[in-house]
């Protein structure tokens, strides 16, 4: 495995850069999002710009209009957060959240993180095109409740949608437990003594009726943990499709304390990566932490992780932040790592592990790499992860040069 980074863009001042590519067609059509941030989970420059060869030449910036929107005192928020071929429908799909604050974006985060009380809405949304990508459809909401409106069918976008040979489509959301134990007549209880900041996961299974031309979209049983373990549940998941037709969940997990939050989880306790198993796409395993192939359980802040199955070799590749020492809550976020998964023994190749970057010399203590993209180039078959080298300067916390980094196996 041989790793290799670029700076992409040079920051200015006290704001963090973030350059995401994605392929949006079925060739070599791809988007470029440019993103500045300086302030938690908010962008103040959203751009978008398009190639339609791979990415040689490019579209001029323009603004993201379907990234922010006020009405009157709400925010509202939305995220592409994949874009898939269906080989077996001949169309595009893609997943948008739709993320609604009460009121003021900073006012609202500052109250969850003092007092656990979440004052925003997530849902997420399914949109089709059948014109190769040009055009989508208008979204059909990820539900799991029959009820409307702002406050039913809560859903944090899952990282990914999986798609099988038959064009049947996988993805999840992240949700509050008391929503879903709502949704599901369970007792939050069981699970967790703040229902708002303990997440589950739904994953729901896609499939298209050609007779109909319409999507139809199937949620498992929940998957849920004890805020012993995970204090703000399952967070951010993946869906994988094993070779061997298992569909296997991971979750980034959290081990935060934060003064205000009821919670059973204990201060120092450990953090990890969570996975679950199913057959069926309806019933998931009790999740686990994820392993290294020598058995031993391994350190993940919580974090984002992503996976890709390379389309030469057929190896499977997960990335995202391994620590030596027990994170706390969200740190740190470094280094970023990338290993191959063993997926008859279902671990980490520790072996394969490489460095795509850690803290340096000179990097400020809360540098972190995160919020990464992961794709495959379709002509040369390297591997690219691009993300922020947020918090790079220790006099300014937000500084943070945008990197590509290029893994070739």
């Amino acid at each position: 495995m041989h790793i290799r980074n670029e700076t992409y863009e040079k920051a200015v001042g006290n704001e963090s850069i973030r350059t995401h590519r994605m392929y949006t067609g079925f060739e070599l059509e791809m988007t470029e999002n440019r993103k500045v941030e300086a302030e938690d989970d908010f962008f103040c420059v959203s751009q978008i710009r398009y190639s339609h060869d791979n990415g040689r030449t490019w579209s001029a910036y323009i603004p993201d209009e379907m990234n922010y929107e006020k009405n009157g005192e709400r925010e509202i928020v939305r995220n592409i957060a994949s874009v898939e071929p269906n080989a077996a429908t001949g169309h595009m799909v893609r997943t948008v959240m739709r993320r609604t604050f009460l009121y003021n974006h900073s006012e609202v985060y500052g109250k969850y993180w003092k007092t656990g009380v979440m004052d925003w809405r997530d849902h997420t949304f399914v949109e089709i095109s059948r014109d190769g990508g040009k055009t989508y459809t208008a979204g059909s909401m990820l539900a799991y409740e029959q009820y409307t409106g702002i406050d039913f069918n809560h859903g944090y976008h899952g990282n990914n949608i999986e798609i099988d040979l038959n064009g049947t489509m996988y993805t999840a959301i992240s949700a509050p437990v008391e929503s879903v134990c709502r949704a599901f007549s369970r007792k939050t209880g069981d699970y967790a003594l703040n229902g708002s900041i303990t997440n589950a996961v739904i994953v729901f299974r896609i499939s298209y009726d050609a007779s109909a031309d319409a999507y139809t979209a199937e949620p498992s049983e929940p998957v849920i943990i004890s805020d012993a373990v995970s204090s703000r549940g399952l967070l951010e998941p993946n869906v994988v499709l094993l070779l061997d037709g298992t569909i296997m969940l991971e979750c980034r997990g959290s081990n935060a304390v934060a003064e205000g939050w009821r919670t059973r989880m204990k201060k120092g306790s450990p953090s990890h990566r969570w996975v679950s198993y199913s057959g069926d796409g309806r019933n998931f395993s009790i999740p686990s932490p994820m392993l290294f192939d020598d058995g031993t359980a391994f350190y993940s802040p919580s974090s984002m992780s992503r996976w890709l199955r390379h389309s030469v070799n057929g190896r499977l590749y997960w990335a995202g932040n391994i620590t030596g020492r027990i994170p706390e809550g969200n740190r740190p976020r470094y280094p970023l790592c990338i290993a191959q998964f063993d997926e008859d023994r279902r671990c980490l190749v520790k072996e394969s592990m490489g460095i795509l970057d850690d803290r340096k010399p000179g990097d400020g203590g809360l540098v972190q790499f995160s919020n990464f993209t992961f794709y495959e180039d379709r002509e040369a078959h390297v591997m690219h992860l691009e993300y922020s080298r947020l918090g790079q300067n220790a006099e300014l916390k937000w500084q943070g040069d945008a990197v590509r980094a290029t893994v070739s196996v």
